[in-house]
């Protein structure tokens, strides 16, 4: 899609997907509007070319905001992302459906032409059959899961009742500068600060780490997937499984720090093995990953020594 002077308005826009994707787009000469309430996202990560509304995107003045900017597209990133206290509090993932149905009602009611959605690959829970393929079945294993799944259906349900189209794109574990949540952040802070960090667990859980420029280039390709695919649900994952013991040792390999981790008993609701099977998008779209994650790491790790140093 040409985005030059299109209306994207990019839910969730300072935080660290949804920023990288602002820059993007904004290189791409759209016109964007950035909707965020702060909460995970940052002043510093808002590009100063995009217009910004600081707002919870459950209150109701987020359909003035739509309506307002009648923009053409829309990209939503917003959620709570704190998965083991959403474990403990469900009710603090309320705020996303509330938000999202109130998005997807004004968007139906302007004409938005297509709605990106940014799910996860979590949803398929503890899957056995690895690499996951979009055809396996949701687990409910976390409230995360349950309102990330409620969101999916009701954008099938606007699509099926008022023709909204829209594209899911079911994420793996992103990394890359700007993020601040998740273990991945974690171990970088604290390891930097010659600290150990904690691992819940034995460390043999796995992920599938995915650079976020892969991810920001999906996001940006998933524009062109035709209004009137059957099921336009993606995985955007690389297919291969890394330990949290073998991500937290290249981590300190690279700040040059003692690996010594502290062990904790698991908690409820974790994912032991997560890799996600991406030959779906690689047909139809040609996506694929092209950074490793040794080559990704590197770039991480650097960001944000780069970054503590100057606040020092």
């Amino acid at each position: 899609m040409n985005l030059k002077n299109k209306r994207v308005m990019v839910i969730g826009g300072a935080g660290f997907i949804g920023s990288h994707t602002v820059d993007e787009l904004i290189k791409r000469k759209a016109k964007v509007v950035i909707v965020d309430n702060l909460s995970t996202g940052r002043k510093e990560n808002i590009n100063s070319l995009a217009k910004f509304y600081k707002l919870n995107i459950a209150n109701d003045k987020i359909k003035d905001i739509i309506i307002k900017e009648k923009p053409e597209v829309m990209y939503i990133f917003s959620f709570f992302v704190l998965v083991p206290r959403s474990t403990k509090d469900p009710l603090l993932d309320i705020d996303n459906i509330v938000g999202a149905i109130k998005i997807l009602q004004t968007a139906k009611d302007i004409g938005v032409k297509k709605i990106i959605y940014s799910s996860s690959g979590f949803l398929y829970g503890n899957n056995p059959n690895m690499p996951v393929k979009e055809t396996e079945p949701i687990d409910p294993v976390t409230p995360y899961v349950v309102s990330k799944s409620a969101i999916e259906n009701y954008l099938r349900f606007y699509k099926k009742a008022y023709n909204l189209p829209f594209v899911i794109l079911r994420y793996s574990a992103v990394y890359g500068p700007r993020q601040v949540t998740g273990a991945m952040a974690d171990y970088i802070r604290k390891l930097y600060n010659n600290k150990q960090a904690d691992i819940w667990g034995d460390g043999r859980k796995t992920r599938d780490y995915v650079f976020i420029k892969d991810i920001v280039r999906a996001n940006i390709m998933a524009l062109d997937v035709a209004n009137n695919h059957e099921n336009p649900v993606f995985n955007l994952g690389g297919g291969v499984e890394t330990t949290l013991n073998k991500l937290y040792q290249t981590i300190a390999s690279l700040l040059k720090k003692e690996s010594k981790p502290i062990y904790h008993s698991d908690r409820p609701g974790e994912q032991i093995r997560y890799c996600l099977d991406n030959e779906k998008i690689n047909k139809y779209l040609g996506w694929d990953v092209s950074c490793p994650l040794a080559k990704g790491l590197k770039e991480t790790v650097e960001y944000w020594k780069n970054t503590w140093s100057k606040k020092k």
